[in-house]
């Protein structure tokens, strides 16, 4: 591995700004959108574990009421 880093040479490769741009918006989109399946199956698992322990209160969850 030495071997390869003390040995490296120049690239002279270009990349452009709408590259870079290209991948700054990809890694974006795939962390925000990892973030939302796991928070939906977070979910998900959380309703199957309730449903398997026999929770009495089946009553499905109701969103809060807007009293303003």
């Amino acid at each position: 591995m030495a071997v390869f880093l003390l040995g490296e040479r120049p690239a002279y490769a270009y990349i452009d700004p709408g590259t870079g741009s290209l991948i700054y918006q990809t890694a974006l989109t795939l962390l925000l959108g990892l973030g939302l399946v796991l928070r939906q199956s977070r979910q998900s698992i959380v309703r199957f574990v309730k449903r398997l322990g026999g929770s009495r209160d089946t009553a499905p969850e109701q969103p809060p009421t807007d009293l303003s």
